[in-house]
């Protein structure tokens, strides 16, 4: 640890020279010999060597140290071996490669090593105002930078990593406020807080006023403060042995003690892989197509392609691809892919533009259908949650995140120094997650390696880690929900969006457990319509052999098929497209928009509608969970005509029976029946200011709050000519309806005229 003493008095007129020609004038008088700009990480001896490499360079690197797993729960013991600081091979060759990205390296200058965090007393136990749940934590309260707002703003253009972070105006919020403060001459306040076990400085006198930093001991030196722990700083180099080394430790420990992770996990091998090897003359990485490849690990790849692939197989290419891949012709992020599947040690990777020949339907098809066969067989899944686009890559040098070299100070006389980590990015970043295809693809691979803006996370069944950083954000829970909240941390977020083995989504009952899962996936979207059934299949193909389900319709099962005719959309927020045809009006595929399932009531429904059949028509047998061409179901059940109402103050939600006259209903506004909620589909398709002839079908009843309660189906009947080859009066789906009763009123469906019908829906 370097010890320095130094004066920091200094006053809102000093200039930014005089104050850091102080600074670094102090530290140049009390530096230790064997001190470095950037001091040594340190790593102790390994306790694990890895076996998951596997290619012909294998590395004999030591795995992850046990202190970077389990830091936040035992501090390690101070002996001679915590303090050496002797870096390991890993970590020296880790800054050896960072020497080629100095934006990735740990920034110093006289500016940013001017402030200093006073760790000498205790801080405050205090109460956080505006925190909604009021929770605990500890602070400094305000102190002051060296530098104003004008000072700063010059030492970001003199290079200064720091200052440059705290002001930039790439985000128009923190723009504003930088305005508010530039208008002060006084220095800018700061504090320090230590809230749910993680250390944070808040620049400004509130939080968010301006950006954030996390806070972190060097690694090899001793912490300076209990509150700044012993975690690693994030690796902000993924392209790295450092970086390989950590996830091969990760990777070795599943294979070795992880029950739930290989239980899980199936023995398959694609049809189709891209080899990846290293020859001797060379040393650059080669890649080629392989058909019915020799049974090894495998890689597999979640990422967006953001528009066409150049370089994807067609059947043109497939003969030469099978020769070499040049790695020129690949997008970025099928090159880091590559990259990573090699670094980590193993020989195959499948990739769906590549291993997929695309202009063969046929191939396609098959393929598709396999799916859920090839994301539980692949040994991990690479998510490419950084990039947008296939061009974007993921391995890039996180130079956005370059942290710096501030000072702490213990005694009254005595300096260390600690890293300030610019505030990571937030979920809304992640492109990935908005995408269909990529969904069933976290939640039925056994392990992912996740990159995003910041970092690198791991998640399997069983464990979760991080390429640096806090790791406790991963633990179960505490017993209270208010202890700890990991919103603001990207690590957490991403983790919320995988979910290795489905174990989250698909953990319910049937059909309580699909109906999560279509809720889930329908809010993402998709570039090409008619994917919104292959692009679940694989989800829904596992989850007919791991819950008591059979015939698969359209997105709906036969078990409870009633039950999940009723779900719903957000209303005035789903489409229901016109031209091409993708599902039966009754499946929640039709739209796009998010769905939800009738989910309120579990108990004691009784379903007065009958199901006589139901019928759809694939386009291709080799997916029975893939696209349809038509499709019908045959009900029997009672209805009553109705008229929707798509005017006044509940408008989309009201309506009143065909027979009855708007006055019989004066208490409410333009005669709408307060016992019917009426909600459409998609309201757009409708005319606005009138009023709507539909039936109203029942579907299933139940007791609540001391009423008869129940829900059906909204239907619009259509002409028979379009559909001659079935009989009986023929309707589609246009909505959803709740029916009641009030103290005044009886049941909606006993009072007036209903009839049994049977009937098809299309």
């Amino acid at each position: 640890m370097q010890m320095f003493a130094t004066d920091h008095g200094s006053s809102d007129g000093d200039s930014v020279s005089q104050v850091g020609a102080r600074a670094a004038k102090a530290k140049r008088q009390h530096q230790t010999k064997d001190s470095q700009p950037w001091p040594h990480f340190r790593l102790p001896p390994s306790f694990v060597r890895p076996e998951f490499h596997e290619s012909e360079n294998s590395d004999s690197e030591d795995d992850l140290p046990k202190r970077h797993r389990i830091a936040h729960r035992e501090p390690p013991a101070e002996t001679k071996e915590n303090h050496d600081t002797t870096p390991s091979s890993s970590i020296l060759r880790h800054q050896l490669e960072a020497q080629s990205h100095p934006l990735a390296k740990p920034h110093s200058c006289p500016h940013c090593v001017a402030i200093a965090v006073d760790l000498r007393r205790q801080l405050a136990r205090v109460t956080f105002r505006g925190d909604a749940w009021a929770r605990e934590g500890w602070t400094t309260a305000n102190r002051k930078f060296p530098l104003t707002v004008d000072q700063a703003r010059a030492a970001s253009h003199k290079g200064c990593a720091f200052y440059r972070y705290l002001l930039a105006d790439d985000d128009p919020a923190y723009a504003i406020r930088n305005d508010v403060w530039g208008s002060s001459p006084g220095r800018i306040p700061f504090e320090i807080v230590m809230q749910n076990g993680r250390c944070r400085l808040y620049p400004g006198q509130r939080k968010g006023e301006f950006r954030e930093f996390s806070l972190y001991t060097i690694p090899g030196q001793k912490a300076l403060h209990p509150f700044l722990g012993y975690q690693l700083p994030p690796n902000l180099v993924p392209n790295s042995q450092l970086s390989f080394t950590r996830v091969r430790g990760w990777l070795n420990e599943c294979l070795r003690n992880h029950k739930l992770c290989n239980a899980f996990q199936r023995a398959y091998m694609p049809k189709r892989l891209i080899e990846v090897t290293t020859p001797a003359a060379s040393g650059s990485l080669c890649a080629r197509l392989v058909t019915n490849p020799t049974p090894g690990r495998y890689a597999a790849l979640s990422y967006c392609w953001g528009g066409d692939q150049k370089s994807k197989t067609i059947r043109s290419v497939l003969g030469t691809y099978e020769k070499e891949i040049l790695m020129g012709i690949l997008p970025q992020t099928l090159q880091d892919a590559l990259t990573v599947t090699h670094g980590i040690g193993l020989r195959y990777l499948w990739v769906d533009a590549m291993t997929i020949v695309q202009d063969d339907d046929e191939d396609r098809d098959e393929q598709i259908s396999q799916m859920h066969r090839i994301y539980l067989g692949a040994s991990f899944t690479i998510v490419a949650a950084k990039a947008v686009t296939s061009l974007d890559g993921f391995l890039a040098p996180r130079a956005k995140y370059q942290p710096s070299i501030i000072s702490a100070r213990l005694d009254d006389n005595v300096f260390g120094e600690i890293l300030a980590f610019p505030k990571h990015d937030i979920l809304s970043d992640y492109n990935l997650f908005t995408r269909g295809w990529t969904f069933q693809e976290t939640q039925l691979s056994t392990r992912i390696l996740a990159y995003g803006l910041h970092e690198l996370v791991y998640s399997c069944l069983e464990a979760r880690h991080r390429d640096g950083g806090y790791e406790h954000v991963f633990d179960p829970p505490p017993a209270s929900i208010y202890l700890r909240d990991t919103s603001d941390d990207p690590a957490a977020q991403m983790v919320e969006n995988l979910d290795p083995g489905n174990q989250k989504l698909g953990r319910d009952e049937h059909p309580f457990g699909w109906e999560t899962i279509v809720f889930k996936y329908s809010q993402r979207f998709l570039t090409d319509g008619l994917d919104k059934l292959p692009a679940v299949s694989a989800i829904a193909e596992e989850y007919s052999l791991t819950k008591p389900v059979t015939e698969y319709y359209a997105g709906l099962w036969k078990e409870d098929f009633l039950h999940q005719c009723l779900w719903q959309v957000s209303f005035n927020t789903a489409v229901r497209p016109k031209g091409v045809y993708r599902a039966p009006s009754w499946s929640w595929a039709s739209v796009d928009g998010a769905v939800h399932g009738f989910t309120k009531e579990r108990l004691n429904l009784k379903f007065s509608c009958s199901l006589l059949h139901v019928e759809t028509t694939l386009v291709s047998t080799r997916n029975r969970f893939g696209r349809v061409g038509n499709g019908f179901m045959r009900l029997r059940g009672r209805m009553r005509k109705v008229l929707w109402s798509s005017s006044g103050i509940r408008a989309g939600h009201a309506g009143r029976a065909a027979e009855d006259a708007a006055s019989r209903w004066p208490d409410e506004p333009y005669g709408f029946d307060d016992r019917l909620s009426l909600t459409v589909d998609f309201i757009g398709e409708w005319p606005k200011d009138s009023e709507v002839e539909f039936w109203c079908l029942e579907i299933c009843t139940f007791f609540r709050d001391g009423f008869d309660r129940g829900q059906g189906l909204l239907l619009d009947k259509v002409d028979g000519g379009e559909h001659p080859d079935l009989s009986d009066e023929i309707f589609r789906r246009v909505g959803q309806a709740y029916f009641g009763a009030d103290v005044a009123e009886p049941y909606w469906f006993d009072d007036g005229v209903s009839e049994w019908k049977e009937i098809v829906v299309v």
